[in-house]
């Protein structure tokens, strides 16, 4: 019976500790909020948002930003992290009349993407290069980063062809004219929050894995192809 007792005590005594920790870390970091947070080695918790992984020890006083290697096992605790931690979309979930449909290929891909960002523009460039692919661009802007991007993705969804104007705007730098209507791109805020789709661009497969930031089309064929077998 004392052995239990002990055991549930420590059990505990850990629980405590693990919530202050992370009260600790919010207070500290505000951004970690909505992070997955979970005790990794030594003192160090790993801080996981997105497809960001950092480590935090106990009293707040270092950050690790990259590859951390365990030399016993001689494999990645980062990569391990990651792939543990990938976010998954379920695709019967979306709703494709709040996204912008390109093509009619029989392969579909899901694309989170925010007008201002950089690297939806390259993403942009190489969905040219794709062959048999229906994309359907889910706009999310990011409004933190970029101050005009939901009001860009607003007159882009309002223009007569939401999907001439998407492309001419990021492949071409064409301002679509302003433009108000009804809009899902504060329902596609949310629906990536949702799915812990933190970064722009974030594309989802058929299979609901997801690829984060820009690919080049014959890294992203290759990956379309692959998750029809899974």
């Amino acid at each position: 019976m004392k052995k239990i007792i002990f055991a549930v005590l420590a059990l505990f005594s850990m629980a405590h500790a693990h919530a202050g920790f992370i009260e600790d870390l919010h207070a500290k970091f505000p951004q970690t909020i909505d992070a997955q947070v979970d005790k990794s080695f030594g003192n160090f918790y790993s801080v996981v948002r997105g497809s960001e992984v950092l480590f935090v020890n106990e009293d707040l006083s270092i950050l690790i930003n990259g590859d951390v290697i365990d030399l016993k096992q001689n494999r990645s605790i980062t990569s391990a992290i990651k792939e543990a931690t990938r976010p998954r979309v379920p695709v019967k979930e979306l709703n494709l009349k709040d996204a912008i449909k390109m093509g009619n290929g029989p392969d579909k891909i899901y694309v989170f993407s925010d007008p201002d960002c950089p690297y939806c523009k390259r993403l942009e460039g190489e969905f040219d290069k794709l062959h048999g692919v229906t994309i359907y661009i889910f706009p999310f802007p990011i409004v933190e980063l970029h101050p005009n991007a939901a009001n860009v993705a607003e007159s882009i969804w309002c223009a007569k062809k939401p999907a001439t104007a998407w492309h001419d705007y990021l492949i071409k730098q064409v301002k679509p004219l302003p433009a108000n209507c009804d809009n899902p791109i504060d329902r596609n805020v949310a629906l990536a929050q949702k799915f812990k789709l933190y970064g722009t661009p974030a594309i989802v497969l058929q299979d609901g894995s997801v690829i984060p930031g820009a690919v080049s089309a014959e890294t992203l064929q290759a990956a379309i192809a692959k998750a029809k077998t899974q």
